[in-house]
């Protein structure tokens, strides 16, 4: 990959409900205010909501382009985070079950848009299915998502290990959501961690622990990023070193912890008019 070449990076998780959407969008919208330039592609293609989240309706959506003569060009859109968003749609069959060269075609048309950006942020479905397995293989780099709940744990070890045996990947950086305080977020890693090793015989790569906090739920409902919404709370901050984290890349050991440093407050950005409404 050149210098200058996008970093594309996946975004799952082996069961659904554990945050991860909300922190794609985030990690996307405190990278921007980096001055970095973030596609985030909404490739939950059959229950999409990203645009729900932002409060964004948009009039095309990746489904137009796939199959329809759309260009994807037209169908991306600016958000008030701050970073470009491709949407798809919600309850279309079609797109829950795309045909290898629709995958295909659709990897084709996220490489073509790609290179006017430094990131771009594919938010996949949960699950081990073959859409899911083709976006992790297509991108460079794999966070996954889990949380305390042992189910999360073992799920994401099934899609780790999925990918594993049947690409040979063995790269994966994990992100901790909703624990109750960095130790906690370490055991869960820990635990995780030791899995890999005993059974696959490597390390993913803990990338940070997010902190339950209930205004993370307050900017879901207002339909406004984290990030912006509350700077000084402790999610955001942990989400804001996170992506420290990512830009650039570390370079610690694989099964290592990252060391995260007291971050400064980031600046606290109005927003600019008001979100549409969710279709």
């Amino acid at each position: 990959m050149g210098e200058n070449s996008p970093v594309i990076i996946s975004v799952a998780s082996g069961k659904g409900g554990v945050g991860k959407t909300c922190i794609t969008i985030n990690l996307a919208a405190s990278l921007s205010e980096k001055g970095k330039r973030v596609l985030v592609i909404d490739c939950d293609l059959g229950l999409a909501n990203i645009d729900i989240m932002l409060g964004i309706n948009p009039r095309r959506n990746l489904k137009d382009v796939i199959f329809g003569d759309v260009d994807v060009r037209d169908v991306i859109v600016r958000t008030e985070a701050g970073f470009d968003l491709l949407p798809a749609s919600s309850g279309v069959r079609e797109m829950a079950r795309l045909l290898h060269e629709d995958i295909e075609k659709l990897k084709g048309i996220i490489t073509h848009v790609s290179g006017g950006y430094d990131y771009v942020f594919c938010d996949i479905g949960a699950g081990i299915s073959d859409t899911v397995l083709q976006f992790n293989l297509f991108a460079a780099r794999n966070l996954v998502i889990v949380s305390k709940d042992l189910t999360s744990i073992t799920d994401a070890y099934a899609m780790m290990k999925t990918i594993y045996r049947t690409f040979g990947r063995t790269s994966f950086e994990i992100i901790v959501n909703s624990v109750r305080d960095d130790d906690e977020g370490v055991k869960v890693f820990t635990h995780l961690d030791s899995i890999c090793k005993r059974f696959l015989d490597f390390s993913p790569r803990h990338l940070g622990s997010i902190p339950f906090d209930e205004v993370v739920t307050r900017s879901i409902m207002k339909q406004t990023v984290l990030v912006r919404l509350f700077p000084e709370s402790g999610a955001a901050i942990k989400m804001n070193q996170i992506a420290h984290a990512i830009s650039p890349r570390p370079t610690q050991s694989s099964g290592e912890t990252l060391k995260q440093e007291p971050s400064r407050r980031p600046p606290a950005i109005p927003r600019s008019g008001a979100p549409s409404a969710p279709r």
